[in-house]
């Protein structure tokens, strides 16, 4: 008998967690935030977030020789608030009245599911992720998502904001990332270096260890995100030192997206199949992983990931939806023969501890 969308909605509930947890497992950023437990979802409130960051110590040291000393008592000020807005999207799809009255079967809804909602959904994450690494979510209009490429801009509420990581030196950065000012903030910066021939290694480790060293409480960079040019480079160069590799399924919407990895010191390296530092969003920067000429170099991000947050708006799920890729529907499409539905996102990434992150860029050549 035909299947209605009633019918084909019950089964895309079932599945939408299954899909959800899919993004989550299997990116590894969002992977190690849920795992840090550094999340809130159903944040409610103000349409942004404000955020403590403390970058320095509080006091001061009073050494005691006599017993008589004063405590010096001095307060620092080293708290800022940085602050962060949650962007709302929404990927919307149709399914034809004609193919819900010919699918018949168990057979025949399983293909409508993989044609529409998990195609859907599985696009709809792969815009995300290149937002996220590229800067070029104006493409797909999800730039409301923030950003890594600090020569790029995200866009969740009106005005650009710069991207986090910035590709310069430390004393160069001056940059505006959540409402704070590099430069002008002790400690908001991110760590950086230029990669030079057949020094690879060398850098990587470089940065690695400033970052590592900041808010140690939260341990080394743990994850690093590299172009594949740069991840084979790499993996070349170690020869025979391979500590052990590691292959993930990935996004099954998208082919050839197996995430595979090396360990770097205590960080998984991965290659993110989205990254690509030949798209324009990474601008015409001498230091950045797109050089003036328009040539593509590589970049390698290095997250402590600890330091980054994530937070959802939205609870009711049949109204504003909880905002992590919950499906809305199907709503009939009017004059059409043709139902929609919905998917929901209302979320962002947000980092407490800059300094704590880095990034390497000329790592292909």
């Amino acid at each position: 008998m035909p299947t209605s969308a009633d019918v084909l909605n019950f089964a895309v509930k079932k599945l939408t967690p299954q899909w959800q947890e899919q993004f989550y497992q299997h990116h590894p950023v969002l992977d190690k935030i849920i795992l840090n437990g550094n999340i809130d979802k159903a944040h409610t409130g103000a349409p942004f977030l404000e955020f403590p960051v403390v970058t320095n110590g509080p006091g001061q040291v009073t050494r005691i020789e006599t017993g008589s000393e004063v405590y010096s008592s001095v307060r620092r000020t080293v708290g800022n608030r940085g602050q962060v807005y949650c962007p709302r999207m929404i990927y919307s799809f149709i399914i034809p009245g004609k193919d819900l009255a010919e699918a018949s079967g168990e057979t025949a809804i399983a293909r409508l599911l993989k044609v529409y909602p998990e195609a859907a959904i599985m696009e709809f994450h792969e815009h995300i992720v290149s937002q996220f690494v590229n800067g070029n979510g104006s493409d797909n209009n999800v730039q409301g998502f923030v950003t890594l490429n600090g020569n790029s801009t995200y866009n969740p509420a009106g005005s650009d904001l710069t991207g986090v990581m910035q590709y310069d030196a430390i004393a160069d950065q001056g940059d505006t990332v959540f409402n704070l000012t590099k430069g002008t903030v002790t400690g908001w910066h991110n760590q950086y270096a230029k990669n030079t021939a057949g020094k690879l290694r060398e850098n990587l480790r470089d940065v690695y260890w400033r970052a590592s060293v900041e808010g140690k409480q939260g341990g080394p960079v743990d994850l690093m995100l590299c172009d594949i040019i740069t991840f084979n480079k790499y993996y070349d160069d170690l020869d025979e030192q391979v500590r052990y590799a590691t292959s993930f399924k990935g996004e099954t919407g998208k082919r050839g997206a197996s995430r595979q990895g090396l360990m770097f010191q205590e960080a998984e390296f991965y290659v993110e199949p989205s990254l690509d530092t030949s798209l324009t969003s990474f601008g015409a920067d001498d230091n950045g992983p797109r050089l003036a000429a328009g040539t593509s170099v590589g970049c390698c991000y290095m997250l402590k990931t600890d330091t980054w947050h994530m937070y959802t708006l939205g609870e009711d799920s049949g109204m504003e939806t909880k905002g992590d890729f919950a499906i809305r529907g199907p709503v009939k499409v009017p004059g059409q023969d043709a139902w929609e539905w919905e998917i929901v996102l209302s979320m962002q990434l947000y980092c407490d501890r800059l300094n704590a992150n880095g990034v390497v860029t000329s790592t292909a050549i």
